[in-house]
């Protein structure tokens, strides 16, 4: 059984915003001031503007990166016979498989829930969690990107709202905090997954 888990209806806006004026805007603007200064038409600050443009741009892909996977990536939660394996190539490097005999349940979540040691937050986003997943040992995510891997994108301090806490490699989870499409049925199907014989 599949899980959909879900996405920002604004991340197209937020890939827009991030990766026109980084990722084409920066780069065009170089080539056009040094094609200019190589014509003899640009000076010094021209040319001063090309390189920190250029040199901006690309110290930025990593970011750039990571907004087209959060923009094409459609996360879910596939429960199979042996582990619940989480999808999400903006966070993970490959598939997250947690073993069934570490899931204890999941519960409904009103909100985005105070994050706290040993809580991982799929989702970058302001939306409000839905579900948490409840395991009875801790889990690390082998597979879950560094920050300077583009996941520092997400992280950058919002007005009024805290940084999500994303997986980190090495780090230790009691529970799984995500939005789901239907947390009803989400938090029905995997507690009868995990607690059946």
């Amino acid at each position: 059984m599949d899980v959909r888990v879900l996405r920002s209806r604004w991340r197209g806006v937020f890939a827009v915003v991030a990766l026109l004026p980084w990722g084409l805007g920066l780069p065009l603007a170089a080539v056009a001031f040094v094609s200019d200064a190589v014509a003899g038409a640009g000076g010094p600050l021209e040319l001063t503007v090309a390189v920190l443009g250029g040199t901006a741009s690309v110290a930025t892909v990593p970011a750039q990166a990571q907004t087209v996977r959060a923009l094409l990536s459609r996360p879910r939660l596939t429960l199979d016979a042996e582990a619940l394996v989480v999808h999400d190539a903006a966070l993970l490097h490959g598939a997250a498989r947690i073993r069934r005999d570490v899931i204890a349940g999941a519960e409904r979540l009103d909100g985005r829930a105070a994050a706290g040691y040993g809580i991982a937050e799929l989702s970058p986003y302001r939306e409000p969690l839905n579900v948490a997943i409840l395991l009875s040992g801790e889990h690390v995510f082998a597979s879950a990107r560094r920050r300077r891997g583009g996941t520092w994108i997400w992280l950058v301090p919002r007005r009024y709202d805290r940084p999500p806490r994303l997986p980190e490699p090495g780090d230790r989870y009691r529970r799984i905090h995500l939005r789901v499409a239907d947390p009803a049925a989400a938090v029905t199907a995997i507690t009868e997954w995990a607690t059946a014989s």
